[in-house]
Order: structure tokens, then sequence, then C-alpha cells
């Protein structure tokens, strides 16, 4: 039960920072493909033989091969945004805990009488934090204060 008396260490600002870089990169990629591929296009045009056949069959595989390392970055940046929302969530839970314990602890002895007629509640807790999306992982919350 002493879980929320820590703050959690997380780089918030750094997460989305590498996530938006990551997305960068997977672009730049993308872009970097593309170009490779207008070039091969030119290089096979009335190109034949068995090198031409392995030419084209090494340019698919580079294709490939680039789709998936930007699929790949795009899933990194992705899951950054994810753990910086999941951080953003633990926290704000932390947050909450003390100010839950904090409210408890400052009642008087007549409001815990009041209480048992009418019963306690607790304030209401932080709603959940959006994920950042792509292009700009830009932060969708804030931490909660009390």
């Amino acid at each position: 039960m002493e879980g929320n008396k820590t703050d959690l260490r997380f780089d918030y600002q750094g997460a989305l920072n590498l996530a938006r870089q990551l997305n960068t990169l997977a672009d730049q990629v993308t872009s970097a493909a593309t170009k490779r591929q207008t070039l091969a296009d030119t290089a096979k045009k009335d190109f034949i033989g068995a090198y031409a056949d392995q030419f084209a069959s090494r340019m698919t595989v580079e294709q490939t091969n680039f789709k998936a390392v930007a699929q790949g970055l795009r899933n990194d940046a992705m899951d950054l945004a994810r753990m910086w929302k999941n951080a953003m969530d633990e926290e704000n839970r932390r947050l909450y805990g003390r100010h839950v314990d904090d409210v408890k602890n400052h009642r008087s002895l007549l409001d815990s009488i009041g209480d048992w007629f009418t019963g306690f509640h607790y304030p209401p807790a932080p709603a959940a934090v959006p994920v950042p999306q792509p292009p700009a992982f830009k932060p969708t919350a804030e931490l909660v204060h009390y």
C-alpha cells in the first residue's frame, strides 16, 4: 500500500522526442526506397539476361527490406508513445493515491461521523491519458495537480 509514495522515474519529454525521431527516420527510409526504386526502374530499361534477373530479384528484396525497416521504426515510435501514456497513467494514479490519503488523513471526527450516515465519497480518479499520435507525437495530457 506504499506504491504511491514515490514518483515514477520516466523521461516523458525524451520518450516523445525519440518517437518523433524514429518516425522521421521511417519517413527518410521510405523516401530512400522510393528514390532507389525509381533508379532501379530506369536501370532495368533494356537490361536483359541473367544479370538483369538477379538485379530485379535483389531490388525486390531491397524494397521488401526497406518496407520492413520503415514499419519497424514506426512500430517502435508507437511503442514509445504507448510507454509515455502508460507512465502518465501510472504517475496520475500515484498522485491520486497521495491525494486520497491526504484527504483521509485530514478529516475530523465530525467528518467521520457524518460519513457514517452519508458515506464517504472519494474525489474522482484521473481520466486515462490518450496515446500521442504520429507524426508530431505531441503530449496529449499533463500530470494531474491536486
